[in-house]
C-alpha cells in the first residue's frame, strides 16, 4: 500500500508518532475550567467564560455550548451569556466542549483534541421578609427569643444589639436565657444571593428580679418608744413590700414604723416581690426594754439600838438598775444597791425611808419603810443564888465599857460575849472567882463589830446575861 504525505505537519506528526502521542496524552486544552457553580437571582443576566489554549502550537481553538446535554445554537466563543435566567432555570447543567484542530492543506479539518468543563446553574428567588420580628418584654430567667421569616434560599443571618454583632446569633431564630445584659436594640442582617436585608429594629426589655440591696437591723428599744425598720431593694417595678412578725404579716411598705411594748417585740423579715419573684430580706430581732418595776417593796419595823437593820428592795426592767435610797427625803450618800444595811442602829436612824429605781427606759419609787429605833432597856442587875450580873455602864458602848459581877466563889465561873446568834465571840473571864469584880471591855481590843451582843455570866447551874450595845 502506497500512502502519500503532502502535508508536512502531518509528516511531522507521523515521523514523531510516540514523541506526539505521550504530548497529546500529557497537555489540557482547558487551562481555567468553569466554576462548579453559578449563583444568579432572577432575570440577573451572568456570563460565564472558559479559558484554553490549542493543544498543539498552531491548532485553532472551537467552542460549543450545552444546556442539559442540548447544544446552545450560535454559541462559540469561549463566554456564554445566560439571559434572564428563571426558576425553571435552576440546576440546569451547562457544558463547554472546546476542540483543538487544524486545516489541512487539503482544506481538511483535523481534530487533534477536545475537552469539556461543566457548571451547575443556581437561580434565585430574591428574598423578602415575610415576618418581622416582635418587641420583646418578660422577667430574667425566661426564655428569649426573636425570630425572622423570610422567603428565599441561600441565607445566612447575624442577629445586632445596639450596632454590635451578637456572637452565635447567625439563624432566623435566637433564643437565650434573658439577662440584664439583652436589654437594648435588636434587628437582624440578612443576607443571600440576591443582596442583604436588614429587619426592623425592636426593643427588648428585660425585667429584673428584686434583689434586697441594703437589709434590716436589729433593734431594740425601751417601752413607748417609735422604731423604724427598713428595707431596700431593687427590680422591675411595682416592687411590693410586706413585712412578718414571728411568721404573721403586720405591715407593708418599704418601712415598718411601730410603737415598742411587749407583743411587738419578736423576729422580723420583710418580702420584696415584682411580676418576676420574690425576695426574703434576713431576719432581725427587736427586743423590747422595761422601765424598772419594783417586785418587792421594803419592809419597815421596829429595832432596838446596836439591832442590825436590813431594808431591800427587789425590781425587774432593763439592766442595769442603778438605785438610791433617801431618808426623810434626803439622799443618802454611797446607798445606790438595792440593800441598804444599819450594822448598829442608832436612835438617829429612825425615819422614813425609801428606794429609787432608775434605768435607761425610766424610774421609779418604791413606797416608804417606817423604821422605828427604840433605845434598850436593860435590869439594874440579873441575880441568882448570890451570883450578880450588874447593868453594863455606859451603855451603849463606843470606847470602853465597865463589866461588873458578884460571885460568891463555890463554883468556877465564866464570863462569855456572844453575838445575837448565840454564838461566843469572846471569854472575858473564867476561873474559881469569888466576890465583886470590875472588868474594862474595849471592843476594838477585842476585835468586833459594831452591833448587838450579850454578857453571860455562867457558872454551875446559872446563867446570867445583860445587853451590851457597840456603836462607833
Amino acid at each position: 500500500m502506497c500512502l502519500l504525505l503532502t502535508d508536512k505537519r502531518m509528516l511531522g506528526l507521523l515521523l514523531w508518532a510516540g514523541t506526539a502521542v505521550s504530548m497529546l496524552a500529557a497537555n489540557k486544552i482547558i487551562t481555567t475550567p468553569l466554576p462548579e457553580t453559578v449563583e444568579v437571582c432572577i432575570g440577573q443576566d451572568t456570563t460565564i467564560c472558559v479559558y484554553a489554549t490549542p493543544l498543539v502550537a498552531g491548532d485553532q481553538l472551537r467552542y460549543r455550548w450545552y444546556k442539559d446535554g442540548t447544544v446552545i445554537p450560535g454559541e462559540e466563543g469561549p463566554c456564554l451569556t445566560i439571559r434572564n435566567p428563571q426558576l425553571s432555570d435552576d440546576w440546569s447543567l451547562y457544558e463547554v466542549e472546546v476542540e483543538s484542530y487544524y486545516i489541512t492543506g487539503g482544506g481538511q479539518t483535523v481534530v487533534t483534541g477536545s475537552e469539556r468543563s461543566a457548571t451547575t446553574l443556581r437561580v434565585y428567588e430574591p428574598s423578602t421578609i415575610i415576618t418581622q420580628p416582635q418587641n420583646w418584654s418578660g422577667c430574667e430567667g425566661r426564655l428569649l427569643t426573636l425570630s425572622v421569616s423570610v422567603s428565599g434560599t441561600g441565607l445566612s443571618f447575624q442577629w445586632y444589639k445596639d450596632g454590635q454583632p451578637v456572637p452565635g446569633a447567625s439563624s432566623s431564630t435566637y433564643s437565650t436565657v434573658a439577662s440584664q445584659s439583652h436589654n437594648g436594640t435588636w434587628w437582624c442582617l440578612i443576607t443571600g444571593p440576591c443582596g442583604s436585608l436588614t429587619t426592623d429594629q425592636v426593643q427588648v426589655t428585660v425585667k429584673e428580679l428584686p434583689q434586697i440591696t441594703k437589709q434590716p437591723n436589729s433593734a431594740a428599744a425601751c417601752v413607748g418608744e417609735r422604731v423604724t425598720l427598713s428595707v431596700e431593694a431593687t427590680g422591675y417595678a411595682p416592687l411590693n413590700y410586706q413585712w412578718y412578725r414571728n411568721g404573721v404579716p403586720v405591715g407593708t411598705g418599704q418601712s415598718h414604723t411601730f410603737t415598742m411594748d411587749p407583743t411587738t417585740a419578736g423576729e422580723y423579715w420583710a418580702t420584696v416581690s415584682n411580676e418576676c419573684g420574690q425576695v426574703t430580706s434576713r431576719r432581725v430581732t427587736v427586743v423590747a426594754y422595761l422601765p424598772p418595776q419594783i417586785i418587792s417593796q421594803p419592809q419597815g419595823g421596829r429595832w432596838q439600838v446596836g439591832q442590825r437593820i436590813v431594808l431591800r428592795v427587789e425590781a425587774t426592767g432593763k439592766l442595769p438598775l442603778n438605785y438610791q435610797w433617801q431618808k426623810d427625803g434626803q439622799d443618802i450618800p454611797g446607798a445606790t444597791s438595792n440593800t441598804y444595811v444599819i450594822n448598829s442602829a442608832t436612835i438617829g436612824d429612825a425615819g422614813r425611808y425609801r428606794c429609787k429605781v432608775r434605768n435607761d427606759c425610766g424610774e421609779v419609787w418604791s413606797n416608804e419603810a417606817d423604821v422605828t429605833i427604840e433605845p434598850i432597856s436593860a435590869p439594874e442587875t440579873a441575880t441568882h443564888d448570890g451570883y450578880v450580873l450588874y447593868r453594863i455602864e455606859p451603855m451603849p458602848v463606843t470606847t470602853a465599857a465597865t463589866v461588873r459581877f458578884v460571885a460568891p466563889g463555890t463554883a468556877p465561873v465564866r464570863l462569855v460575849l456572844y453575838d445575837l446568834y448565840g454564838r461566843a465571840v469572846a471569854t472575858l473571864a473564867e476561873g474559881s472567882i469569888a466576890g465583886e469584880q470590875r472588868l474594862l471591855l474595849s471592843p476594838d481590843r477585842l476585835g468586833i463589830a459594831p452591833g448587838v451582843y450579850s454578857v453571860r455570866l455562867e457558872a454551875s447551874g446559872i446563867a446570867l446575861s445583860q445587853p451590851l450595845v457597840f456603836l462607833r
